[in-house]
């Protein structure tokens, strides 16, 4: 039994612009975290979880999302209505995989260009994937910082984040220079 429902969200205006929109699928700490780190890089992030989280490690993420949309990240109909085909990236960010990585293959069906970001371990399929999809990268996130996995997300777009000395991005990483 499923029901994908839309909390309010802060615009209902015509969507934006691809280059500022980014979807984030599975709201644990990581998906939070990155959440927020896009935030405060001005892009809209809209986020699907399969449950609204009983543990807000960030408490106002769900005020700062600008839609959170209950449902299946791996059901096209629910990417669908995420506006996926607006978006310049999806981060598939769940504790699962396989959930990950059925959704990043979903993902790609609808929207044969969007950066994937994709939180997995598994180095071999890893790279299989991203040879087979293009515009594929994976972390394992006790690697990396939840900015990297943002940063990730933003891809060669990403010019410059200057913060004022001894300032960290949300998840606590430093900011990073550049990426070209």
């Amino acid at each position: 039994m499923r029901s994908d429902s839309v909390l309010p969200s802060q615009s209902e205006s015509a969507s934006p612009p691809r280059s500022q929109r980014f979807l984030v699928c599975g709201l644990g700490s990581l998906g939070q975290h990155c959440a927020a780190a896009l935030r405060e890089f001005g892009v809209l992030v809209i986020a699907i979880d399969r449950q609204q989280p009983q543990d807000w490690g960030i408490p106002d993420l769900l005020e700062q999302l600008d839609e959170f949309i209950l449902g299946d990240c791996r059901l096209p109909r629910v990417l669908e209505q995420a506006r996926i085909q607006d978006c310049q990236a999806v981060l598939m960010v769940t504790s699962n995989e396989q959930i990950n990585i059925e959704a990043a293959l979903t993902a790609r069906r609808l929207h044969p260009r969007i950066r994937l970001v994709v939180r997995s371990a598994k180095q071999n399929l890893n790279e299989l994937l991203q040879q087979s999809l293009g515009n594929f990268v994976a972390f394992e996130p006790a690697q990396l910082s939840t900015s990297a996995f943002a940063l990730a997300a933003l891809g060669k777009q990403t010019q410059a984040r200057f913060l004022p000395r001894g300032s960290t991005l949300a998840g606590g990483a430093p900011p990073v220079a550049s990426q070209r």
